[in-house]
């Protein structure tokens, strides 16, 4: 049995399949390869875009397997470790995993994205105050449905943190750049902070 390998780093997209990875190695013993892959670099060479034509980060090499897309990547992993706690128990819960994975691809990363290359801590694009203020316009609808979800609940899916929690909350990890203020929407400031806080994060992102 070959052992799996992630491409990309810490500084990337890869963070949320490499803390999906760490969550399973502190809980399973779970053993990985971690292929430190620049995204701005180290993608764009033909050998790793016959792993990822995309030439982005991350990607998954599991037997003859090849997979890009951090969600995918980590849905992926949870079915292949259904004993873990992470792993959907049935099928609604796997399809409501998959729904807010999607749904924190769709409805944020965009705007996100926008907002966090023009800060000053950033700073990959010039300032552009109307498209920021657009972008953070734009994430009130998601964060107020985010906040109402959580309103009674302590995860988002099942009555432990999984899969869901986790590719959700590992999309909004790019809020920590910036210093997002959640205050307005105090449900899902706690519930990301509880997230972030996790061990396996923090190992995650000392690779």
């Amino acid at each position: 049995m070959t052992t799996p390998k992630i491409y990309g780093t810490a500084g990337s997209r890869a963070i949320r399949s490499i803390w999906m990875a760490e969550e399973l190695a502190a809980e399973l013993g779970f053993d990985y390869e971690l292929v430190q892959t620049h995204f701005a670099t180290e993608t764009k060479n033909s050998t790793y875009r016959e792993i990822n034509p995309n030439g982005r980060v991350p990607a998954l090499v599991d037997g003859d397997l090849r997979l890009f897309e951090s969600m995918a990547i980590n849905l992926y992993l949870a079915k292949q470790h259904p004993e873990s706690t992470l792993a959907p128990r049935d099928a609604a819960e796997e399809a409501l995993a998959t729904q807010w994975s999607i749904w924190a691809l769709t409805e944020m990363e965009d705007a996100l994205i926008t907002v966090i290359a023009r800060h000053p801590n950033i700073a990959l694009f010039p300032p552009d105050p109307e498209r920021e203020a657009e972008a953070l316009a734009t994430l009130e609808r998601p964060l107020k449905v985010l906040d109402r979800h959580l309103a009674d609940r302590e995860f988002l899916v099942a009555d432990r943190f999984m899969i869901a929690d986790l590719n959700v909350a590992a999309q909004m990890a790019l809020m920590n750049f910036v210093q997002f203020d959640l205050s307005p929407y105090p449900n899902v400031q706690e519930w990301v902070t509880r997230a972030w806080a996790r061990p396996a994060l923090a190992a995650a992102q000392g690779k």
